[in-house]
């Protein structure tokens, strides 16, 4: 930045109320960039990493799909076992005619009945049940994924909008405070009859936009910083920044970041059509009757004498080609159309892939253009600019107009700069890291 020269004496004149007001509001603009981060010493610089493992350690979603993979892994042992036997109990052959109507200890036929009753599901119907729960809890495994991967990237989005808005607010204070420098000097010229008050005026326009443009940053920032409080909590969102990532390398090799198959949403797919091959497979098994035991003991007056009686039972899949063969090409066709999906899935997720690749290169492509070519010769039109208006060849308007380009140019950088941030947090939240 290039500072205009004070005239001498200008500091002893009392500013107008104009003048007040737009160094006040000049003064809070310096003041909103730097006030947060006297503020945010309070606890170590958070790194992008501290920040993920903070909001994963946190969060209820990704604790809710691995509760739920536990769940159906407990559910894998009792779908593959017998059932639980049943208790008979009753009275069999009590008479409701006659003379002995109600009585149990005059029929001969008359009987207490107590016996166990015992289901005998095929080996491979217990097979499949027990698979079907290790499917369904390998599915929630991979949901796990999706949703940690889903914190982690909402996490870097909001931690590197932070970080650019907070780089916007100091650009814009360090440009308040040129224009605080003109304002006084221009208002002290003005008064000694050098300067019109035109330029005054320029001058103050100057500030109010830079105070709008503040107050924009301060906004971004403040919606990153409620972004972060979701996820790490209100200590966490408020503690400083560390430096960013190199976000001008890839976070992974472009085969990684290009192999769909890698991705948990491809993988949760797969899991889903695994599962529904396996609904298919107990439907096809209904085709075959399973079979259950009864054992009951008929107790009787002791004259009489006990008896024991053994049935067996046998279910009948009457008629298979309108009951259960229909309800396993259902689920043949549910499985189906899972993999069609799976498939749609693959290719939308490729072409995203690579959109965002093209879309990191080019960002990056820009920033470097800005900051190697256009800022410098932002720079160098304020410097000429200044010389001109010193030698009294120039307006200050031209001076306020190349401080306004320098200054778009510098956020153009940070905001070229902010969307290759983001594409790199997307593509490095593609597939899980190796160790995590």
């Amino acid at each position: 930045m290039h500072r205009l020269p004070v005239t001498p004496g200008a500091g002893r004149r009392a500013p107008s109320p104009q003048g007040q007001r737009i160094r006040g509001r000049l003064g809070a603009l310096v003041f909103v960039a730097i006030v947060p981060a006297a503020f945010a010493q309070n606890g170590a610089p958070l790194t992008l990493d501290a920040a993920q493992r903070l909001a994963l350690d946190r969060s209820l979603q990704v604790a809710s799909q691995r509760t739920l993979a536990d769940a159906a892994r407990e559910m894998a042992g009792p779908a593959g076992s017998l059932p639980d036997p049943r208790l008979i109990a009753g009275l069999d052959n009590v008479p409701v005619e006659g003379p002995d109507r109600w009585r149990l200890d005059r029929e001969p036929m008359t009987m207490a009945r107590v016996g166990l009753m015992q289901e005998f599901p095929r080996a491979e119907k217990l097979r499949l049940r027990a698979e079907r729960a290790t499917r369904d809890a390998a599915r929630n495994d991979v949901a796990a994924e999706v949703a940690a991967l889903a914190v982690r990237r909402d996490v870097a989005f909001a931690w590197f909008a932070r970080v650019y808005a907070e780089r916007q607010s100091r650009a814009i204070a360090a440009q308040a405070e040129e224009v605080a420098l003109q304002i006084a000097t221009t208002t002290a010229l003005y008064r000694a009859g050098r300067a019109p008050q035109a330029d005054i005026l320029s001058a103050q326009a100057m500030a109010v936009e830079l105070a709008n443009r503040a107050t924009d940053a301060s906004l971004a920032a403040e919606r990153a910083r409620l972004t972060l409080a979701r996820y790490l909590g209100p200590a966490g969102a408020d503690r400083p920044l560390a430096a960013p990532p190199d976000v001008l390398a890839l976070p992974d090799s472009a085969a990684r970041l290009t192999d769909v198959d890698r991705q948990p949403e491809i993988a949760f797919a797969r899991a889903q059509e695994a599962v529904l091959d396996t609904d298919a497979e107990l439907a096809r098994a209904a085709r075959l009757p399973d079979w259950s035991a009864e054992l009951t003991v008929g107790l009787r007056k002791p004259e009489f004498g006990t008896m024991v009686s053994l049935m067996v039972r046998v279910d009948l899949p009457w008629s298979p080609s309108t009951r259960q063969d229909r309800e396993h090409a259902a689920k043949l066709k549910e499985r189906d159309a899972a993999r069609e999906q799976r498939e749609d899935m693959r290719r939308a997720r490729d072409a995203e892939v690579r959109q965002m690749l093209a879309e990191w290169d080019a960002m990056r492509t820009q920033a470097a253009r800005v900051r190697d070519e256009l800022a410098p010769l932002a720079v160098r039109r304020v410097e000429a600019a200044l010389a001109a208006y010193r030698g009294g060849a120039g307006p200050l308007a031209a001076v306020l107009e190349a401080r306004r380009a320098e200054l778009d140019a510098r956020l153009a950088l940070i905001g070229f700069e902010q969307s290759a941030a983001r594409a790199w947090a997307w593509l490095a939240t593609v597939v899980p890291q190796e160790g995590t």
